[in-house]
């Protein structure tokens, strides 16, 4: 049922900032801005202790406006961000938005409509690519595929499964199955999702709510990108035990798989035929890629894909290592943790 405007809940908006002064002004205009009642929205801004400008501008306009307020971020990660928010917030949904996203006005009406229309208790929105760039473009399509081995988070699940993003949430979620895992770089959502699923809660999808998020500009971000979301995944394999899909033993198999064959190479003749023909998959996969956004991003997305599979494959092996030795995680957070101090 569509809530009234006297039954509208009280909205939190939650940003995660880390030297964003080149946008973090335009992130808390739109959400200052947002065509829901101004009574019932806060916006907390939850800082990874950025050594910019990006703590003074909040600061400036948190002076000019009292539903602003600054958190500090001690744990420097999404997750701690959204935690820190958790800890000090008032509204009864949680509605994230980044900075470098481009959201609408209508965007915290759109989710609070979405969640009380439905039986879920959060809600994943499915994004738009903003590339500006060919590059950005290319590189943007090429993650979308399924040979990027699903890319960022996946929270809607199918025939093909599509990179998502939490849109909102209902505060009281956190209370029975705890925060977010602060150790988490990459897909905090799709964990906490899951842990939510396993709790019996419902996740709603709407494709219809806009939201633009910005690719990776460069090779080098695009390597960055996946690298993180390597480790985290290799990390979270670590410690839940078990691993997610077998598919994300698809990037660490690649590059361990290449390494074995290219130190070998002179004493079996396996090698040319394992890069050929690896070379031919990815070269494929870069033509369809060509279909859709233009011969000239051909040859952008054909040598994309080693860099993300080198990267995601290096980082889940770390990631791995690293959290087999020196695992950085404690005991799930009791029921009312939300409500505790997060540093």
């Amino acid at each position: 049922m569509k809530p009234t405007k006297d039954s509208l809940p009280r909205v939190t908006i939650a940003i995660a900032t880390n030297e964003d002064e080149g946008r973090i002004e335009a992130c808390l205009r739109c959400a200052l801005g947002q065509d829901y009642p101004a009574d019932a929205i806060d916006v907390v801004v939850a800082d990874s202790m950025s050594m910019d400008a990006t703590r003074e501008i909040v600061l400036r306009i948190a002076a000019e406006d009292s539903r602003v307020r600054l958190v500090d971020n001690h744990h420097r990660t999404r997750a701690g961000a959204l935690n820190a928010v958790l800890a000090d917030c008032r509204g009864e949904v949680i509605v994230p938005m980044d900075p470098g996203g481009d959201f609408a006005r209508t965007h915290v009406a759109k989710c609070v409509e979405a969640l009380s229309s439905l039986p879920a208790e959060h809600l994943a929105i499915v994004p738009r690519s903003s590339g500006r760039t060919l590059v950005e473009r290319a590189l943007g399509a090429v993650q979308a595929t399924r040979l990027a081995f699903a890319a960022g988070a996946e929270l809607v699940r199918g025939p093909e499964s599509e990179p998502a993003f939490l849109g909102a949430i209902r505060r009281r979620v956190f209370e029975r199955v705890g925060l977010y895992d602060p150790g988490m770089r990459c897909e905090e959502d799709v964990e906490l999702s899951q842990r939510i699923t396993r709790a019996g809660g419902a996740l709603a999808v709407r494709r219809d709510i806009v939201v633009h998020r910005p690719d990776a500009s460069s090779f080098k971000d695009l390597f960055r990108r996946h690298y993180q979301l390597g480790r985290s995944r290799g990390r979270r394999t670590v410690k839940e035990r078990r691993i997610g899909s077998l598919r994300e033993l698809g990037p660490l198999a690649i590059v361990v798989g290449g390494g074995a064959l290219a130190a070998t190479a002179t004493v079996q003749p396996l090698t040319p035929l394992a890069f050929a023909g690896y070379a031919l998959m990815t070269g494929a996969a870069a033509v369809r890629v060509g279909r859709r956004e233009g011969v000239v991003t051909i040859p952008i997305a054909w040598a994309a894909y080693p860099v993300m599979h080198l990267a995601h494959g290096a980082g889940f092996g770390a990631g791995l290592v690293r959290s087999a030795i020196r695992p950085d995680w404690k005991a799930a957070p009791p029921p009312g943790a939300p409500h505790a101090s997060s540093a």
